[in-house]
């Protein structure tokens, strides 16, 4: 089976049990007390408001033509067509999304993001619909194919990640961190020029960026990183 309609396939499936999942069970939780739920200003509004960060290619990112595109705005697309508004999507830093969803400034986060157990203790997810598992990217001539081979040297990670969760819990004191707010182009462009020696990103996003950059490479896979990703 061909790579685009094998995706297709899974794309669909992914919306088909998200439509079903969040306009039947996640909106409700979102009540304010004497006032009318979520749900219900999504629809008097008559527009979904979702967050994203578009630099995490292939969920989310700014395409050629300059609109939002990726496996994550199709589900929500398809989110806003079955309660049928429209949508409106913002760009946010990622390390700020869960803060605009609080501050009511967006009704959905959706950015590849991982429920960890100290944003679900700031927000609600539904269930998750992807999993991976972090790499390191680095140029194709580095010799690098372990943690113990970037001891000494400097990994890019983007703020407010889980990847930086476990660059902080893993290789501080070992290597020099250096957190962007950006992945694409911003810790690319870095890699590139030798500002750092790695990056650390989600396979997934490793597999897209090396297709575009023929001079970088999937160093290693980070054992025990198996991480799934919801919508907030």
């Amino acid at each position: 089976m061909e790579k685009g309609v094998l995706k297709g396939i899974v794309i669909g499936v992914i919306i088909g049990l998200l439509i079903g999942y969040v306009v039947a069970s996640f909106f409700p939780v979102f009540k304010f007390q004497k006032e009318e739920s979520l749900l219900e200003k999504i629809k008097k509004r008559g527009v979904l408001i979702v967050g994203t960060s578009a630099d995490w290619p292939p969920f989310e990112y700014i395409d050629k033509n300059g609109q939002y595109a990726g496996i994550d705005i199709e589900i929500v697309k398809k989110i806003a067509e079955a309660l049928g508004v429209k949508l409106q999507i913002k760009d946010i830093k990622f390390d700020a999304l869960i803060a605009a969803l609080k501050g009511g400034e967006i009704d959905l986060v959706i950015a590849d993001m991982t429920p960890t157990a100290e944003r679900e203790k700031e927000v609600d997810f539904s269930k998750p619909y992807f999993s991976d598992v972090f790499v390191f990217v680095s140029l194709k001539e580095a010799p690098i194919s372990s943690i113990e081979d970037l001891y000494g040297k400097s990994v890019g990670v983007q703020q407010g990640t889980t990847q930086e969760d476990w660059a902080m819990e893993n290789l501080k004191g070992k290597c020099e961190i250096k957190s962007y707010t950006k992945v694409y182009p911003d810790m690319v462009l870095v890699l590139e020029r030798g500002d750092v020696s790695a990056i650390l990103v989600s396979k997934t996003v490793a597999e897209v960026i090396i297709a575009k950059n023929p001079k970088l490479k999937i160093a290693f896979i980070v054992k025990g990183t198996e991480e799934y990703a919801a919508i907030a």
